[in-house]
């Protein structure tokens, strides 16, 4: 088959992780099976090395490397957020580039959700159609944050579990190391595809050099106690140092503590050093070993390891100590136990509590040399193999041509383009119209009010072409936008209403594709990227766009902090749009009129998406809708949107909703802030340096002129001594020059 593997992490760039390193091995033991590889590397990051070096280290194991880009593409809306993160930024790329390839099946992992466009337009018929998708459940972004005891103070993290959430859902199968996390997931409220499977994970093989010949781990008496995992709360880090404290006064003489794990920014390697200072052992930190390197260590006689997680999946730390006759201790959470045979667990597991740990440890330093062994496992490597060879036989055979698109011609669909004064601006977006390949069945012109002689010019000239499915529906008066776009759907007769601006143009497939994606996809309201351009006319090509608007689409609670849904250019079921009585007209701004609408159709039930694709070309400018004053008003904007949610949510719990609404915002001022000094200071820095690069050259050319002036005055002086008469002025002005070569000579 031909199978690609995707990942934000991959052994080899990055030094070490569980993800990375169950994606490596994966994709070493389809390859080796026979099948057509590519590891999909879904970062831009490198801990080590670069493409062309790790291309090649998995080109030798029959591993294709594809990497992400962004060449070719306008510049990408950022999502606003305080870490600056945007992975729906990247998971668009990711899409980008899977779109039109050919695999029989694509493995996903649920971290940061990078593969959920690409699930998206699969669901929706727009890509993929004969490519079955699987997605493992390694590490969601939620268990993991709130594991590490850490607060959820950026919509990034809210944003990653949507995604992920919804990458589960729209994949053909879930896989899980652990029947722990399978559980978990279905506790916290996933949902998951029908077809589930818990397999441990393969162990990776090296990708470069060899290593060191298998030692007897156990052989000695134990002289190291090694703390082994990332250096964070989740992993035990507070636990163990605490169980440590416990005992620091009973521990052997002579000890070695080691730390062998990343470090991040909260605890550095002198931060160890400053809390380990009082046990009076020497303290070790290893953090910048990989996989094998740190296997390798612990490897040697006399060491033993400390897995203290206060939560885990089915970690690979576990996994690891087993496969090479490690000896180790391991906390009794998440699905550590699954690793373990029955008869091991009492020996080696503990409750993640100091008390716990220290009483553990003691009993394995109390042990005689050779007398604390490695735990046997309860998994097996051939039973592992066995399983993802099953897994892939069972995706080959459902595997069939893939379909031909449905058609989209059985539905009707009515365009409703929204006009006020802008009658060039209409010409482009009904040229659009009419270019279309697959025409709205009618195109209904709302024109609100316009009262300037082209505009009715244009407009009465219109109607006088009689053009088959064109109405104009005349306002009167100039009514507020929203009343305006629903008294365009009373009108309609489609079953899906296309609303959409006069100063924005609809690229060719634009009612096509959203029709696909609706009647494929199920969804009752459906947004999509556009491409931002200025002037009279879009340009030729979509890379030369201002930027690419994006948005996750099904943005649900969300959207209290900022729309992610979309641009009110949406494509709505017209029965529900009237059952829930479209846009808000309140007799107020018009700003922030779509978010507010999407607002209103995620609480009233409706099924929100978005198609990954830029359908419409967006006029960005004084002119557009979105470009005057009014969104100026972002607090009006925020607290227009905020009364939907208010209104479903229960009265206690609605104060909240606003704090947290206002603190994002509040913080996201702040770091904007921050970025902008942190710019200047950054060109203060530029220009300083060229300041200096300059003065460094004056400098320079400044003893040249120096040197050439002393020259000069030693060549006069010679010539007056030696050629010229004693004239009074002469000898003034030798005696000037000899003066200035005597002022510069020193």
């Amino acid at each position: 088959m031909r199978i690609c593997i995707a990942s934000p992490d991959i052994v080899g760039p990055i030094n070490n992780g569980g993800v990375g390193t169950a994606c490596t091995a994966l994709a070493q033991f389809l390859a080796a099976e026979g099948h057509k590889v590519t590891l999909f590397y879904t970062s831009t990051f490198f801990e080590r090395g670069d493409r062309e070096a790790w291309a090649a280290a998995y080109a030798r194991q029959g591993i294709t490397m594809m990497f992400l880009e962004s060449d070719g593409l306008p510049a990408v809306h950022r999502t606003p957020s305080v870490y600056d993160e945007d992975n729906l930024a990247r998971s668009y790329h990711v899409y980008r580039q899977l779109k039109d390839t050919a695999f029989d099946v694509i493995h996903f992992v649920d971290y940061i959700g990078l593969g959920y466009f690409t699930a998206l337009a699969r669901s929706q018929g727009l890509a993929l159609r004969g490519t079955a998708l699987t997605v493992t459940a390694h590490s969601p972004t939620l268990w993991s944050r709130l594991s590490n005891l850490r607060t959820v103070d950026d919509i990034t993290y809210m944003i990653r579990d949507r995604m992920e959430r919804r990458l589960i859902a729209l994949c053909d199968r879930v896989i899980s190391p652990s029947r722990y996390m399978l559980r978990w997931l279905q506790e916290n409220g996933f949902t998951l595809p029908a077809r589930q499977h818990v397999i441990p994970n393969l162990m990776p093989r090296r990708l470069v050099q060899a290593g060191p010949a298998p030692e007897d781990a156990a052989s000695s008496a134990i002289g190291e106690i090694v703390f082994f995992g990332r250096i964070e709360p989740r992993k035990g880090l507070l636990v163990f140092c605490d169980a440590i404290d416990r005992i620091r006064d009973r521990l052997p003489p002579g000890l070695r503590i080691t730390f062998l794990g990343k470090t991040g920014a909260d605890y550095l390697p002198a931060s160890i050093e400053a809390r380990t200072a009082r046990w009076g052992h020497e303290v070790q930190v290893l953090d910048d070993l990989d996989t094998f390197q740190a296997n390798d260590y612990l490897r040697a006689p006399g060491r033993l390891a400390v897995l203290a997680a206060l939560s885990d999946n089915s970690p690979y730390t576990v996994l690891e100590c087993l496969s090479n006759g490690i000896p180790f201790i391991a906390s009794d959470v998440g699905g550590v136990a699954e690793l373990i045979a029955p008869e091991s667990q009492d020996r080696v597991l503990f409750q993640p509590d100091p008390a716990a740990l220290a009483e553990r440890l003691e009993a394995a330093l109390a042990a005689p040399p050779g007398g604390f062994g490695p735990a046997e496992s309860a998994v097996r490597k051939e039973e592992t193999e066995d399983a993802f060879r099953r897994l892939h036989a069972e995706i080959a055979a459902g595997l069939s041509r893939p379909a031909r698109a449905p058609s989209t011609r059985a539905a009707t669909v009515s365009a409703l383009v929204l006009h006020y004064e802008r009658p060039a601006g209409l010409a482009q977006a009904l040229a659009g119209l009419a270019a279309q390949t697959r025409a709205p069945d009618e195109i209904i012109v709302i024109d609100n009010g316009s009262r300037t002689p082209a505009a009715v010019e244009f407009l009465t000239a219109l109607e006088a072409e009689g053009r088959p499915g064109l109405r104009i529906l005349r306002m009167g008066e100039n009514a507020y936008e929203p009343a305006a776009r629903n008294a365009g759907a009373y009108a309609a007769t489609g079953q899906w209403l296309l609303h959409m601006d006069d100063d924005n143009i609809p690229k060719p497939e634009e009612v096509e594709t959203f029709l696909r994606a609706a009647e494929t996809g199920g969804a009752d309201l459906l947004t999509c990227f556009n491409d931002h351009f200025t002037g009279e006319a879009p340009p030729a090509s979509e890379a030369e766009a201002v930027k690419r608007f994006i948005v996750m689409g099904d943005f649900g609670p969300l959207g209290l902090v900022v729309n992610g849904y979309g641009d009110l250019n949406c494509f709505v079921r017209r029965d529900l749009f009237l059952e829930i009585g479209g846009f808000v007209v309140d007799g107020r701004f018009n700003h922030a009129e779509d978010w507010r609408f999407f607002a209103k159709a995620w609480s009233r039930g409706l099924k929100l998406d978005v198609v990954p694709e830029a359908l419409i070309w967006y006029r960005a400018g004084e002119g557009s809708w979105g470009g005057n004053w009014r969104k100026r008003d972002r607090a009006g904007a925020l607290m227009r949107a905020a009364q939907t949610y208010l209104s479903v949510a229960p009265p206690e719990l609605r104060p909240f909703l606003l704090l947290s609404q206002g603190l994002f915002w509040k913080a996201l001022e702040a770091e904007n802030g921050r970025r902008s000094q942190t710019a200047e200071l950054t060109t203060l820095r530029r220009q300083a340096a060229q300041l200096t690069e300059r003065s460094a050259l004056l400098a320079l050319e400044n003893e040249r002129l120096r040197q050439r002036l002393v020259q000069v005055g030693g060549f006069v002086e010679h010539l007056a001594e030696e050629y010229l008469p004693p004239d009074p002025d002469l000898q003034r002005g030798v005696a000037f020059i000899r003066r200035l070569g005597q002022k510069y000579a020193d």
